[in-house]
């Protein structure tokens, strides 16, 4: 959790600033309240973090930048924005037009339909025949 050792203060920070509760919290990021209060403990075994779709909820639903959130080093790569495939801010693509772009690469990296079905068909074998189709790979 790398990217995560100072957000239980930032969320903390972020509630108060927005004159949020925790419940507010809890609703926007679709979890219990227990949850958010997880999240907010200073350590040892009662904190916990919130998953990426929880986090873009966050700041999506309360106008906040990622980077207010999570931990990164300004000096690794010169700029503060989290970069993502399809996603640029140069002003050059509209949001809609950079998720449809992510979405497609997302797209592209699933499995298709007779990728599936091998999958599904490979996952029935027994141990013999999984060495079998991996010596013949």
């Amino acid at each position: 959790m790398k990217y995560l050792l100072t957000f239980n203060s930032r969320l903390r920070e972020l509630r108060h600033r927005k004159k949020l509760s925790q419940e507010d919290v809890a609703m926007i990021c679709h979890v219990d309240v227990t949850v958010v209060d997880a999240w907010e403990q200073p350590g040892g075994g009662q904190r916990c973090y919130p998953v990426l779709e929880q986090l873009l909820d966050l700041c999506l639903k309360t106008d906040t930048r990622l980077e207010a959130l999570v931990d990164l080093d300004p000096g690794s790569s010169g700029k503060l924005q989290l970069e993502l495939p399809g996603l640029d801010d140069d002003g050059d693509k509209d949001l809609y037009q950079s998720l449809t772009e992510l979405s497609d690469l997302f797209d592209r990296t699933l499995p298709d339909e007779v990728e599936r079905q091998l999958l599904r068909r490979f996952r029935k074998c027994d141990a013999v025949r999984r060495q079998l189709i991996f010596s013949m790979l």
